[in-house]
């Protein structure tokens, strides 16, 4: 494994330990003077759920990583930059968003935030630093992980094109699970009540993106044209979901249940309308790509086809054609 792909892992593993720990010692504080906090099902839980989501955020990162890492996949480390600048944003908002909920419910509000306002800038700097870090690093591990590239798809520009594509969906379907379920919590926890119609919807939105995600991954390796177009229609209809949730939060009527949280929801909201555009332009690219040979050369990379039996005496050129390896 090159130098450069052990950074990574071991400056991942780093922040999470790092924010982790910070968060763990930010929350306690908090419990110490703030009583409510898991009471009941309300909109006073900012703190909370900042936690939950940068703490899984932290432990996600690692996860993207050490998964791009293992299957010399840059484009998996260059996306974990991208989510970390996604993990500081709500840190930064966390920032500005907890004084005021402290000042709303606490009467020692001010003593507590400043008491936990040198952890949550921490936070950040670690966070910006790690993420500028990573993408120095990813340019050396770029050039390291070039020859595995090459190995799986070979030296034909198309394909190579057609496999930086799939990598990139598989990428966003990664980034999808984590921003629905994450925007799914969030919104149960701070905005909705067990009473709310929308309670039992918005809960059975997390398994429905899971089928969804899981049925999609099935598609782009099988190459599956309903599978896909089945992935489009829904991912079609989240959108039409989020755009609704964002009208809902300025509906005058409505203004009192998101009065505290409308502008991480909003951001979030939008992040997440974000990432689903990206995600069907993308899997409109990959099924434009199937049944030009993608498919067939992962699959013999991977040793899934009897054509992996013959490897030590054929290779595929870059016109696609098998010719005899001299090196035997």
């Amino acid at each position: 494994m090159p130098l450069a792909a052990k950074l990574c892992c071991w400056l991942a593993g780093l922040q999470a330990l790092t924010v982790i720990g910070l968060e763990v010692s930010i929350l306690v504080r908090v419990l110490k003077y703030v009583e409510n906090v898991f009471s009941s099902w309300s909109s006073d839980k900012g703190v909370a759920i900042y936690f939950m989501l940068l703490v899984i955020a932290s432990l996600y990162g690692v996860f993207l990583v050490v998964g791009g890492v293992l299957n010399g996949d840059t484009i998996q480390i260059i996306g974990f930059c991208v989510f970390n600048l996604f993990t500081m944003s709500l840190a930064i908002f966390r920032y500005f968003q907890v004084r005021t909920w402290l000042n709303d419910e606490v009467v020692i509000g001010d003593l507590v935030y400043n008491m936990i306002q040198r952890e949550m800038l921490a936070s950040i700097v670690v966070m910006a630093g790690i993420t500028a870090v990573f993408g120095v690093l990813t340019y050396f591990v770029f050039h390291s992980f070039g020859w595995e590239i090459y190995k799986r798809v070979g030296a034909d520009m198309k394909i190579r094109r057609m496999y930086i594509n799939y990598r990139l969906l598989v990428l966003l379907l990664k980034m999808d699970f984590f921003v629905f379920v994450g925007f799914a919590v969030s919104y149960i926890i701070l905005i909705l009540k067990s009473s709310d119609p929308e309670f039992g919807i918005t809960i059975a939105l997390v398994p429905l993106t899971l089928m969804v995600l899981s049925l999609a991954f099935w598609g782009l390796r099988r190459e599956s044209v309903w599978a896909m177009w089945t992935v489009v229609v829904l991912l079609c209809a989240s959108s039409a979901y989020f755009v609704f949730k964002c009208a809902r939060m300025y509906d005058p009527k409505q203004e009192a249940k998101y009065a505290t949280q409308k502008p991480m929801m909003t951001y979030y909201t939008v992040v997440s309308l974000v990432v689903v555009a990206g995600t069907l332009h993308q899997c409109a690219t990959c099924l434009a790509n199937f049944g030009y040979g993608l498919k067939d050369r992962i699959e013999i990379t991977r040793g899934k086809r009897s054509d992996m039996e013959q490897i030590q005496d054929y290779y595929v050129n870059a016109a696609g054609d098998r010719r005899m390896n001299l090196d035997g």
